[in-house]
């Protein structure tokens, strides 16, 4: 009689120990999950209606990538520009590195605009940076680059891209706007030697270019800067 109870009572044992581990998994990954969002910040950043002017020479660029594309000359002539939220973000797993030890998610909600990394960039370490554009169709979208950094000779390797010079970044966007990230470090200010300039994302839909584009610069290092930017 003894061990038939025994034997019920680890079949019972056994039955809500099944039931309590998936709980339990589910309960500590939920932890796991705020914790992580709890280190972000999220700033929704001012609108300024320069934030949707656009150079007569970038303005060319965008017309030969559509033409490229296939697009009809009567279209690229006569599209109306719409500007589209975008938000920028920076995130590290070094706490040291930005700005009270948290990540940060920035939200431009009409064209975009300009982040000083001096806000938020504090210390040396790798970090990470993403984009997300907020496209409300499905299909084909462009990104690029307007470079802002002089660049310099280091160890024999040229950094910088130049001032003013405009890349198609179209084929690699999936480094800058993946999950992953477009991975970077404060050191020697590598971050600014590769990342200071304009980064313009557009989308033609019908007669309608959706167009928004996020400006990276920090304002303590004006060296790192084109004198004409």
């Amino acid at each position: 009689m003894n061990a038939m109870l025994k034997t019920k009572a680890v079949f019972v044992l056994l039955i809500v120990m099944l039931f309590q581990s998936p709980v339990l998994a589910q309960e500590m990954e939920s932890e796991e999950e705020a914790a992580e969002e709890s280190r972000w910040v999220f700033q929704q950043m001012p609108f300024n209606y320069q934030n949707i002017q656009v150079p007569r020479k970038l303005w060319e660029v965008v017309k030969d990538v559509l033409r490229k594309d296939g697009v009809k000359e009567t279209i690229i002539e006569d599209f109306s520009l719409l500007p589209i939220a975008i938000q920028y973000e920076l995130f590290s797993e070094d706490h040291l590195v930005l700005k009270d030890r948290k990540n940060h998610r920035l939200l431009f909600v009409e064209g975009g605009g300009a982040v000083d990394l001096f806000d938020y960039v504090v210390g040396r370490g790798r970090f990470k940076m993403r984009f997300s554009p907020q496209f409300k169709h499905e299909g084909l979208y462009h990104l690029l680059y307007v470079s802002d950094s002089p660049g310099k000779t280091v160890n024999g390797d040229s950094w910088g891209n130049g001032c003013g010079q405009i890349y198609d970044l179209s084929e690699k966007m999936d480094e800058f706007v993946g999950d992953a990230g477009l991975r970077v470090t404060s050191s020697r200010r590598h971050y600014l030697h590769l990342m200071a300039g304009t980064f313009i994302f557009f989308q033609l839909v019908d007669e309608r270019l959706f167009l928004g584009y996020i400006r990276l610069k920090d304002s303590r290092y004006p060296n790192f800067n084109c004198k004409k930017s």
